[in-house]
């Protein structure tokens, strides 16, 4: 509570001196927290899907289900948002992030820390914007793109694009088959190479947008999209499932509309989603006759938002969400929640003539209103000093307090033999802050940036002696995790070789009360992590050569077992060109060059050497 009362006194006096009340980020201003990824950064990494690209960020960690974990936080603490739809849903752990084709992608920006002010609950640690394709910009209205891809054990990729654009008029599709085999040699703790088998994948996904202008300041976009998976589950080394599915069948639906300068200089937007996500395992090999579990996850989501300008320098933005989650579950059975959510900001900005050239102070406030546990209130505070000259330099700092919802299965698990849920859980607390330095010299880029991030009500489950020893989920535990994040870029003659590091050290501490986990390294967080990439640009040619190395991992809350140091090595190599009035690219690739033997988690398979031929045209 002290912490919480010394924040806002913080906060009270940051407005007064900002001359601000109720702000919001202004997004040109980019800390060093923030990353954004544009379609020439899928190329350098010849990325397929949204999880191959988010991995070429440092801290970033993507696993074999396409979920995304940050800094100290698993993918229920990070939220998916793609052109406005919040992809999160409480029935399940994270978003797969890998089921969504780059073809459809015109930039991802990553925002790390607490940003619960903005996108309500599971924002503890950060929030991944995602942008699909709308108007491609040549000069002629009708596009075509094909690509195809051939890799390491069958890897088959075929993509096919549509874009119109004429007039007032707008549309993109995109067809998309991957197929892998995927039963990849390996090695198992002793040494003996084996054969991982049901590793088979095959998927289908079709996306497609139309936009329609109503006029200059009036626009409509509505999208789709559905994607349908089959993957075998190879389960554990010491734990096979040869005969376990893994099968999703996810649908979805935006409608969106946006007005400029409906009064004055303030604009609205209003958009309306559906999600309709199902995901089956089945097991018929499980102990007890086998196992079924199907889960429908479905959301109804409405925002409506409003934003302009006040005198010169202030920027204001309120608005309105409703999201209605709903489950049928073979575990859980029928559960629903309701969300209302009131949300405002505003923004000011100061432009000075000394050093200084540049103040800006923002606040954003959510309040939200939960039907099935405690409402929250979230505020964030950000301030930014820049210098613009030969030398810019820029120092951002952003304080915040977030929170994770607890999910379905935490609050309605039905009680069984092992397990129960527990309805009287609170949200996890997070408090967040950072401070980041960048600064830019002709073709250099250098920045830093110092994070913490406390969790509070840490929910876990523990076996309970009051209840027969079953397992319940309780608010008892907390982490702490401080480090630093620091980048450079060298751009030489112009672009045509570029050097870039990215290395986080990062300490993540459990700070619960079991005395067999305080005060140790939470799993599977790395204290070092260290990527380096380097490009060389001729002509159509580009080379790009790629080096990571990640620290030791402790793999059980105790830190009495973990997983050795590893560094890797990837290379690519493109050749884009034209050829009767087409354009061509043709990129190989090759990952883990030295057929490193490693474990991303303890007890699974990492498959070695890998390469990838792909060629693509568009017309």
């Amino acid at each position: 509570m002290q912490l919480i009362k010394s924040f806002f006194v913080c906060l009270m006096v940051c407005l007064l001196v900002s001359g601000t009340v109720f702000a919001q980020e202004d997004k040109s201003s980019k800390s060093t927290s923030e990353v954004i990824l544009t379609e020439e950064d899928f190329k350098k990494h010849n990325c397929e899907n949204v999880g191959d690209a988010l991995q070429t960020i440092s801290g970033v960690s993507v696993n074999s289900s396409g979920e995304i974990s940050l800094r100290d936080v698993s993918a229920a603490k990070v939220v998916i948002i793609m052109d406005g739809q919040r992809l999160n849903t409480p029935g399940s752990v994270g978003v797969n992030v890998a089921s969504l084709p780059i073809a459809n992608i015109e930039k991802i920006e990553l925002l790390r820390g607490g940003r619960s002010a903005q996108y309500g609950a599971d924002a503890v640690g950060g929030v991944i914007l995602i942008t699909t394709k709308t108007e491609i910009e040549t000069m002629k209205p009708v596009n075509y793109g094909l690509q195809f891809s051939y890799g390491s054990y069958n890897r088959q990729i075929y993509n096919l694009t549509h874009a119109y654009n004429k007039k007032r008029l707008n549309t993109f599709v995109s067809l998309q088959k991957d197929l892998w085999d995927g039963n990849f040699p390996y090695k198992d703790y002793y040494g003996n190479e084996k054969i991982l088998n049901n590793n088979e994948q095959s998927s289908f996904n079709v996306f497609g947008k139309v936009g329609y202008h109503l006029d200059n300041a009036k626009n409509i976009n509505f999208s789709a999209n559905w994607y349908k998976a089959d993957n075998g589950t190879p389960g554990m080394i010491d734990n096979p499932t040869p005969n376990a599915r893994l099968r999703y069948d996810n649908k979805s639906y935006n409608l969106t509309y946006d007005q400029e300068k409906l009064f004055k200089d303030f604009n609205l937007k209003a958009q309306g989603y559906f999600l309709d996500l199902e995901t089956k395992f089945d097991d018929p090999d499980a102990f007890g006759g086998g196992t079924h579990s199907d889960h429908d996850n479905y959301a109804f989501g409405l925002e409506l938002q409003q934003g302009g300008t006040l005198g010169n320098y202030i920027n204001v933005n309120y608005g309105y969400s409703y999201r209605n989650d709903r489950i049928s579950s073979t575990d859980v059975g029928e559960k629903e929640r309701n969300t209302h959510s009131a949300h405002t900001s505003l923004t000011g900005k100061l432009p000075l003539n000394g050093f200084v050239t540049s103040l800006e102070s923002s606040v954003a406030l959510r309040y939200d209103a939960t039907s099935d546990f405690d409402n929250a209130f979230s505020p964030r505070l950000s301030v930014s000093i820049s210098h613009n000259d030969n030398i810019s330099i820029a120092l951002i700092s952003h304080i915040a307090k977030s929170y994770k919802a607890p999910s379905f299965n935490d609050l309605y698990w039905p009680r069984d033999a092992f397990a129960v849920g527990n309805p009287n859980l609170l949200p996890e607390d997070g408090f967040n802050y950072d401070i980041g330095l960048t600064t830019t010299f002709k073709g250099i880029s250098l920045s830093t940036n110092y994070f913490r991030n406390d969790i509070d009500n840490l929910i876990l489950w523990a076996q309970d002696p009051f209840m027969d020893n079953l397992w319940v989920p309780k608010n008892i535990s907390k982490t702490s995790t401080q480090g630093v994040e620091t980048s450079g870029t060298l751009d030489f003659f112009n672009n045509a070789l570029v050097l870039n590091a990215e290395y986080t050290y990062m300490k993540a501490l459990d700070k619960g009360p079991d005395p067999n986990r305080h005060n140790k390294y939470i799993t599977y967080r790395p204290k070092n992590k260290l990527d380096i990439t380097s490009t060389i640009r001729f002509k159509g040619l580009e080379w790009n050569f790629m080096v990571h190395y990640m620290g030791l991992r402790y793999t059980n809350p105790a830190n009495t077992l973990w997983l050795p140091q590893v560094t890797t090595y990837d290379t690519n190599i493109s050749y884009r060109f034209s050829w009767l009035k087409i354009q061509w690219t043709s990129t190989f690739e090759m990952t883990n060059l030295t057929d490193e033997d490693y474990m991303k988690v303890r007890g699974t398979a990492e498959p070695g050497r890998m390469y990838k031929i792909s060629l693509g045209a568009n017309f």
